[in-house]
């Protein structure tokens, strides 16, 4: 005899309540109703990345945000034929709050460099849950604007330490 947690249905429940606890941690979504993090919860969708495979591409719009479950990925930027390794990011990295207000194109690509798996929110599904809770995409732009801003104080220490040659924390930004 099977028992519940065999069935298909209670492994969509375990990852129902594992992306609801997830999205409960992320900043952007902290001022939101648990309504509509249910809701965004039982939106997204996985997806599995191997070693080299691209999550998204530079100069497109994929429409989506990334929360990084598990592995890890490179953000590289492409500029004059050679590729630009920025930064790593690993398990618990969000990106791309921004594809899911507006058209947004990447300014980098990220390339998964492990077995990766992220939970994946397009745009269209966020548009689904902001009609019925209008003032969901306010709530997040305040969120937004709290990140740009903590965001820019680190660049202003960096300037102030003389440390102004090194752009790289400021690059990225538009992943917020």
């Amino acid at each position: 005899m099977n028992s519940l947690m065999d069935t298909p249905d209670a492994d969509n429940k375990s990852e129902f309540s594992a992306n609801l606890n997830i999205f409960r941690q992320i900043e952007f979504f902290s001022g939101i109703s648990m309504d509509v993090m249910k809701l965004f919860a039982f939106l997204c969708k996985r997806q599995s990345y191997k070693p080299g495979d691209a999550i998204f591409l530079q100069d497109e719009d994929d429409q989506c945000a990334y929360y990084i479950l598990s592995g890890a990925a490179s953000l590289v930027l492409k500029k004059d034929g050679k590729d630009y390794t920025i930064r790593e990011y690993k398990a618990e990295s969000y990106l791309g709050v921004l594809s899911l207000m507006a058209p947004m194109v990447k300014q980098f690509s990220l390339a998964a460099t492990e077995d990766t798996t992220c939970i994946v929110m397009t745009r269209n599904a966020f548009s689904k849950v902001a009609d019925q809770f209008p003032d969901t995409p306010l709530k997040i732009i305040r969120a937004i604007g709290q990140r740009i801003a903590i965001a820019e104080r680190k660049c202003i220490m960096e300037f102030q330490s003389e440390k102004n040659e090194d752009i790289h924390n400021l690059l990225g930004i538009s992943l917020i």
